[in-house]
């Protein structure tokens, strides 16, 4: 699959990658027998994956453990030699490590960290800027501008090992994009982060990247940061893309429910559900019945019909109504089951 875009700023073709290994007996006796005989085994962990992304966009690249996104990230990043295809990030090829390309990228990996952990931030700032070659002016205007939008101007002369995991996590993106970087590589940039850490975080990347025009190439398992930020998505499974296009072509094709919530008075002797079913019942993928809750799944188009009955026949049994696209997380594990 390709996403067809001009401009593109990273461009992938049938790349691939495979790893090594031995097969290890368990106990002693398989020690010394593996001393004599080896079993090779290889696992596949790219197949042959084709994609294109777009100057100054942000793509979620969304898998399962396992699925190869990481190993993705770190060729398109230079970190691993890709085993066959072709790989071109502003016009690269990522793994000759040139100078000039590595000063226009930066790789975030979330369970990594590029600071000095008993010095305080503010150190590996500038010890970013000399290895980039950041001149002083804009070194101190872009680092301004970015404790501004995070609002750590009080952290950055504390030691990184006495800051939160959300505040470290900021401290690494400052580290990170200190040399305006074009493309950034995103791993789990959230994980294990509070909500209100996640959101700041991602208001923080959304900005960035609209100042910037920078390109945002993004993995994560937290469905939220895709729904937030992205405007295309890659779905693999088992080293395979099995979805490559727009994110409101996303929705388009798999968002095809909708939940109808019903907050009624009186749950109890409602005649409201048994009503609903009985006019459209073959309408109803699913009802749920919870304290004086209903959560009603429908087909998109059957939703509003629905709606104008609930009003139009209920209206005074119903404390509460509204309506919902499907979760993120479903959606996504609906499409995983039915590619297996």
């Amino acid at each position: 699959m390709q996403v067809q875009v001009a401009d593109n700023i990273i461009q992938v073709k049938n790349l691939s990658k495979s790893f090594s290994y031995y097969l290890k007996e368990k106990g002693l006796r398989g020690s010394i027998r593996n001393v004599f005989h080896k079993t090779k085994l290889e696992k596949q962990a790219v197949k042959s994956i084709s994609f294109d992304i777009a100057r100054g966009s942000i793509t979620g690249f969304v898998g399962m453990n396992g699925a190869g996104k990481t190993t993705t990230l770190k060729m398109l990043s230079g970190l691993l030699k890709e085993t066959t295809g072709e790989i071109e990030v502003l016009g690269y090829y990522p793994f000759d490590r040139n100078p000039d390309f590595l000063k226009q990228i930066s790789l975030v990996l979330g369970n990594k960290s590029q600071l000095w952990w008993d010095l305080p931030a503010i150190d590996s700032f500038y010890l970013n800027k000399e290895i980039y070659s950041v001149p002083d002016n804009v070194f101190e205007e872009h680092l301004n501008e970015m404790v501004d939008l995070f609002g750590v101007e009080e952290l950055l002369k504390i030691q990184v090992r006495r800051l939160s995991l959300g505040e470290r996590m900021k401290m690494e993106l400052i580290a990170a994009l200190i040399h305006k970087p074009k493309v950034i590589f995103l791993d789990e940039p959230t994980i294990g982060l509070d909500i209100i850490t996640q959101y700041n975080i991602r208001n923080f990347l959304k900005e960035y990247v609209n100042r910037h025009g920078a390109t945002l190439f993004l993995t994560s398992h937290n469905f939220d940061d895709i729904t937030t930020l992205c405007d295309s998505l890659i779905l693999m499974d088992s080293g395979e893309i099995i979805y490559a296009d727009s994110f409101t072509e996303f929705k388009k094709r798999f968002f095809i429910t909708k939940d109808i919530l019903v907050k009624v008075k009186n749950l109890m002797g409602s005649a409201l559900m048994s009503n609903i079913i009985s006019v459209f019942g073959s309408q109803i993928l699913k009802y749920e019945e919870n304290a004086k809750t209903l959560r009603i799944t429908c087909a998109q188009e059957n939703s509003i019909n629905i709606l104008a009955f609930l009003i139009e026949n209920h209206l005074n049994e119903i404390q509460e109504l509204s309506i919902e696209d499907p979760c993120m997380d479903d959606v996504v594990r609906a499409i995983y089951q039915g590619n297996k």
